[in-house]
């Protein structure tokens, strides 16, 4: 290689080495969402959301616009089906990426290419919003703050074509969330700062306002929204928890889930954030004033943090994992603005490299942990609870409501019809028996639990007739059974002078799940329908018997 092509490589270096982070950080969340289905948000997109009409397109989410997070459910489910959601893991995935690229251009144009890989290197790997990197409905957190950064980067051309690429983006923005809103407020902000002819730039912040306002009118004002004045009091203390977290997170010390009441590493935050403050205002001092484009990084930043804070609650706590992305990210768009015009030295940027390894490593381990102890476990447990209502099939009960939330603060319950509706079109998200059969111990007994809810099985104290002899129930030390049952009717007599409880098992380990339980010399009926699976029902029973079942149809 001549000295031209070692001089290109060493000028491109940061990028390449850039690019070598994002295919390292895509393969591994790649491999971490693999066992990831539908889950949490997404089950309202997939049943309650569908087709590309204007009410379900414009109706809120919340407060959110999420017109272009619908038009990609509806036509990813239109296409694939409901039995995968990698197709929607990747496009959040390749957004996510986009979006880092993005950030390492406006950092490079500021701070120069090794502090731009850097600063991007933080947000890429960044652990602490896990929630954000495993979800793939977070593809609205991507898009609105890929439209936002890609907005900034355009007004940096500070001529016409870049107003109007800047408004599109930001118009963009407002259709796929309200993350766009700290980018519109940082937008307006450039626009009254900016010298040049402002009722002729209006339109830069103005469109996507005026866009969110009408939309606000016809169906916003609709919104579940938690934000409110009211929450105003609660903000100091707020923004005290929610700045510092970034800093946390960026530094690689966040810990469990960010929904903690007490975060043992919040003070080394605290501590970053006291020293990042000391810094700026060194710098803005040396400066001897704000510059343009730190006000316009400010303006994002405030924005966000107060509105999250108005928008607090008991589900929405300043150090939740979705909340850590735009936190870090906004604080990393600050320290390249403070930084513009500084010559970094060499021996700086080594030691930030390092720190940053560091950091990223805690993150990924955090990452990685949250994926195999909580995201791939819910999924698993939802698909095996859907496979067995699957199952279940006609002796599903009427009216019966499928609850997926994994809080209380997420919409409505499935109902059964529009459940079978939308699977019959699409497919189903659970597994089927073969996959039930082979899962580990606590998805069997999820899908058990599921199918005896759905169907509603239950010991029944009006009992009928036998139809046929009864068998004794063979057990010792207090324990009888199992007895293997077929769909049908049956009589169940406690001979005993002690209460006798019922569990019964499908799929899972004896002794499965609780069916009630028999006074003491007396008798219940039990009602096991006909279902979709041929695999019978293991009963099983504690108490002092004896035990006799008798069929009664």
């Amino acid at each position: 290689m001549d000295s031209t092509g070692r001089e290109q490589l060493k000028r491109h270096l940061p990028e390449i080495i850039l690019g070598l982070l994002m295919l390292a950080q895509a393969s591994f969340l790649l491999v971490l969402t693999a066992p990831i289905a539908f889950v949490s948000d997404e089950w309202q997109f997939l049943f309650f959301r569908q087709g590309f009409s204007p009410g379900t397109t414009l109706d809120p989410y919340y407060e959110h616009l999420v017109a272009v997070p619908n038009y990609l459910y509806s036509t990813a489910v239109g296409i694939f089906g409901l039995g995968t959601n990698r197709p929607m893991q990747i496009a959040a995935l390749l957004t996510f990426l986009g979006l880092n690229a993005l950030l390492f251009v406006y950092l490079r144009r500021r701070a120069g290419g090794w502090a731009a890989l850097i600063g991007t290197a933080l947000i890429l790997f960044l652990g602490a919003a896990f929630e954000d990197l495993l979800f793939a409905f977070q593809i609205n957190y991507f898009g609105a703050i890929a439209c936002g950064l890609g907005a900034l980067l355009a007004l940096d051309r500070d001529d016409r074509r870049g107003d109007l690429l800047a408004s599109l983006l930001l118009v963009a923005g407002v259709l796929t969330s309200s993350m766009i809103f700290p980018f519109i407020a940082a937008a307006a902000l450039e626009w009254a700062l900016n010298p040049r002819d402002r009722r002729r730039r209006f339109f830069v912040p103005g469109a996507a306002i005026g866009i969110w306002i009408l939309w606000w009118i016809g169906w916003g004002h609709q919104a579940d929204s938690q934000a409110g004045l009211s929450g105003l009091s609660g903000l100091p203390g707020y923004l005290w928890k929610a700045v510092p977290a970034g800093f946390t997170s960026l530094a690689g010390l966040a810990t469990d889930d960010g929904t903690m009441p007490d975060q043992p590493h919040l003070i080394w935050g605290r501590l970053l954030c006291l020293a990042a403050l000391a810094a700026a205002g060194w710098r803005i001092y040396r400066l001897g004033r704000v510059p343009r484009e730190l006000w316009v990084a400010i303006a994002a930043a405030a924005t966000f943090f107060v509105l999250s804070g108005l928008n607090a609650s008991d589900f929405r706590l300043p150090t939740s994992s979705r909340y850590q992305l735009p936190s870090a990210l906004f604080i990393v768009l600050i320290a390249a603005n403070l930084l513009r015009g500084v010559k970094i030295p060499g021996r700086a940027l080594v030691a930030s490299a390092i720190l940053a390894a560091l950091a990223v490593f805690g993150g990924a381990r955090l990452m990685e942990e949250q994926a195999t102890e909580r995201w791939q476990p819910t999924s698993r447990s939802a698909r095996a609870a859907l496979g067995a209502i699957d199952l279940a099939g006609p002796a599903v009960i009427p009216g019966y409501q499928i609850d997926l939330r994994t809080n209380p603060e997420q919409d409505r319950l499935i109902p059964i019809d529009l459940y079978r509706e939308t699977t019959a079109s699409h497919g189903s998200p659970g597994m089927d028996a073969s996959e039930i059969e082979g899962a580990a111990p606590q998805y069997r007994l999820q899908a058990d639990l599921a199918l005896i809810g759905a169907t509603g099985i239950h010991l029944s104290g009006l009992p009928v007739r036998p139809s046929g002899p009864c068998q004794r129930v063979r057990g010792s030390n207090n324990l009888f059974g199992p007895v293997p049952l077929q769909s049908g009717g049956y009589l169940i007599m406690n001979r005993g002078k002690d209460q006798l409880a019922v569990a019964l098992s499908r799929f899972s380990d004896l002794p499965g799940v609780s069916a009630g339980a028999i006074l003491p010399e007396t008798m219940a009926g039990l009602d096991l329908p006909q279902d979709n699976s041929t695999r019978p029902w293991q009963a099983i029973f504690f108490g002092e018997g004896p035990v006799r079942i008798c069929p009664t149809g």
